[in-house]
């Protein structure tokens, strides 16, 4: 038997169950409609500070990594002459890559998220040794934009985790990569020491967890090390290796879910 408040707050959680049943119905479009776009607004805002602290951290760990790009000849004959490369960067973000970049280099980026793209010409006035030649709004997996075997160098740094298929990005990144190109990445990868981050890193790399809607459905679970030695694709050469970024305390903890890194470099 029900008591007098039970009698009252009955019906009441009835009449509420449209509006709430209403309200999921609202998210459920605004996510299937203006979800992407939402995300790609929000991760463009707030991907700069964030990848600041990161970039501070590792600054000397890429300079050292990106150093031998100087070596590199490009097949550009005009280009040659000045030691300028024609450089090709898969999702930039902000473009703290871009002081890396040999004097004088023609860039033309690839990035899936449009809202990056007036970053992109505002560096050149940060960056005036590289020429920012073009901003192509695309995917890694499909770079139809960008002519075959037209690039000296590729660049990807944090962006295997959230690609379709690893496989698909390097059999695009072989087609636009002239002969004897190379392709340098840095990537974050599956935690191997600590099995708590493992776990961690799985539970924020499914579908379902939030963490995937903000971020741009990075995979913090991906072994891109395994995916790249198992797939080939076509390059001669393939030097990579695995190693930890700088850890450091307070906030910048949380980096630990990311600090099992790989860096390479495959030459077509």
């Amino acid at each position: 038997m029900f008591d007098s408040a039970s009698k009252l707050s009955y019906p009441l959680i009835w009449t509420w169950i449209p509006h709430i049943l209403l309200g999921f119905g609202i998210i459920f479009l605004i996510r299937k409609w203006a979800g992407n776009y939402l995300r790609q607004l929000f991760f463009a805002s707030t991907y700069n500070k964030m990848l600041g602290t990161y970039h501070v951290t590792c600054r000397e760990l890429k300079r050292q990594h990106f150093d031998s790009m100087k070596n590199q000849p490009s097949t550009d004959p005009v280009l040659r002459k000045k030691g300028a490369l024609r450089i090709l960067e898969i999702g930039p973000g902000p473009g703290y890559n871009f002081e890396f970049y040999p004097p004088n280099s023609e860039l033309t980026v690839v990035e899936v998220n449009p809202f990056f793209e007036d970053q992109f010409f505002k560096k050149q006035a940060d960056h005036p040794h590289i020429k920012m030649d073009r901003f192509v709004v695309g995917s890694a997996e499909d770079m139809k934009d960008v002519p075959d075997n037209s690039i000296d160098i590729v660049v990807s740094t944090m962006v295997l985790c959230s690609v379709g298929t690893v496989e698909g990005a390097l059999k695009e990144i072989h087609r636009v990569l002239a002969p004897g190109g190379k392709y340098y990445y840095w990537e974050h990868i599956l935690e191997g020491e600590y099995w708590w981050v493992r776990m961690i890193q799985h539970i924020a790399s499914h579908r379902l967890c939030p963490y995937q809607f903000v971020f741009a459905g990075c995979k913090l679970n991906r072994k891109s090390d395994e995916i790249i030695k198992r797939n080939r694709v076509g390059f001669s050469h393939i030097d990579q290796q695995r190693f930890r970024t700088p850890q450091k305390g307070g906030f910048q903890a949380i980096l630990i879910f990311h600090s099992s890194h790989l860096k390479g470099i495959a030459t077509k």
